[in-house]
């Protein structure tokens, strides 16, 4: 499935950070709905945000044991230039111990294939229940949890203000359209 990216070593480590980190978490809530990732932001506020046209495009459904997570690529054309968004219901009675936990444990399910990456976290403060930056070499994913609801927002470019503070609008938008 990841062949399809221009990068797709990078995009590929990424992806699987997002997935890894989204199912350490205990189970999905009990009768909740898949969150569809590519109905949180649309292309035109992707694009409003971004500064360039956006295209979206669903790429998968991850799927273990009960937890769901989808994946959606928003596109500019180039590969430095979008991001990917991961979504799906978790279950967390603590959202700030979720975050201590899945920070610590960042690497652990991360296929051999991949590569085990280095990673930095910085905490994000106002944004849902809790929220941090995973850093790694030439990229970074902005992770939220908030409403029984982890967000994973991919960039596959070095870490710049700019780069946050999208990340951070794009965040935002997602998380007012969970239903």
């Amino acid at each position: 499935m990841f062949h399809r990216f221009q990068n797709s070593r990078a995009w590929t480590g990424a992806i699987a950070l997002g997935l890894t980190l989204i199912f350490t978490v205990t189970a999905c809530s009990a009768g909740s709905s898949k969150i569809e990732a590519c109905k949180l932001v649309s292309a035109t506020a992707a694009g409003r945000i971004l500064g360039t046209r956006v295209t979206v495009k669903a790429v998968d459904t991850a799927v273990a044991g009960s937890d769901v997570a989808t994946i959606c690529n928003y596109n500019t054309g180039s590969v430095h230039g979008g991001f990917m968004l991961i979504a799906g219901r978790i279950h967390y009675t603590d959202a700030a111990a979720e975050v201590a936990y899945q920070e610590k444990t960042a690497t652990t399910d991360i296929p051999p294939s991949v590569g085990k990456p280095t990673f930095s976290f910085t905490d994000v403060k106002g944004l849902g229940e809790a929220a941090y930056l995973a850093k790694m070499r030439g990229s970074f994913q902005l992770h939220v949890l908030a409403h029984g609801t982890m967000i994973v927002i991919s960039m596959l470019q070095d870490v710049s203000p700019k780069a946050v503070a999208q990340s951070k609008q794009l965040a935002r938008i997602a998380l007012g359209n969970i239903r």
